[in-house]
């Protein structure tokens, strides 16, 4: 069982660790997912950053280590989604990271239902174009391919969703 927390500004280099930690393992996979930050160290941070700032970055403690990260939000990426319904009710997930020694377990797919639970509508995640082991993960948690975004350089474009249930 999960009990994320909101990430608190002590926590960005803990999560800035499990991106980095994320990166080096892809490094030998089928793609060049996070291989150099988008669109530079700076901008990748300054987005880390603003997520806990705004209180939309979550995270998950496992034996006193971050053990994952998500951000989750209602902003949409206009430019992203806008030949796929940008004006639709949905929850969007970025960066949702686990610790590579917790791989496996079910946690990502976790969290994922975590944020599926948190409202009507859609769940949304634009996922690196070059990461197909990704794609088939993210279909294999319910999502649907929606389509590959023509918003020009943007390396995390193939578009997903999963219709949210609302419990109660």
């Amino acid at each position: 069982m999960i009990h994320l927390r909101r990430a608190t500004p002590e926590d960005f280099p803990a999560i800035i660790g499990l991106i980095e930690n994320a990166a080096t393992w892809l490094a030998d996979k089928d793609t060049d997912q996070w291989q150099r930050p988008w669109p530079d160290r700076a901008a990748r941070d300054a987005r880390v950053w603003n997520g806990i700032a705004e209180a939309v970055t979550w995270v998950e403690e496992r034996d006193g280590m971050i053990a994952a990260t998500v951000t989750l939000t209602t902003a949409v990426q206009r430019e992203l989604w806008e030949h796929h319904d940008p004006d639709a009710d949905a929850l969007y997930l970025h960066r949702l990271v686990v610790h590579r020694d917790l791989a496996g377990q079910g946690l990502g797919a976790e969290i994922i239902d975590w944020a599926a639970a948190r409202g009507p509508g859609l769940l949304r995640i634009d996922v690196w174009r070059t990461n197909e082991a990704l794609h088939k993960y993210y279909l294999r948690q319910g999502f649907e391919f929606v389509g590959i975004s023509p918003l020009p350089g943007y390396p995390s474009a193939a578009l997903f969703h999963r219709k949210l249930v609302t419990l109660g």
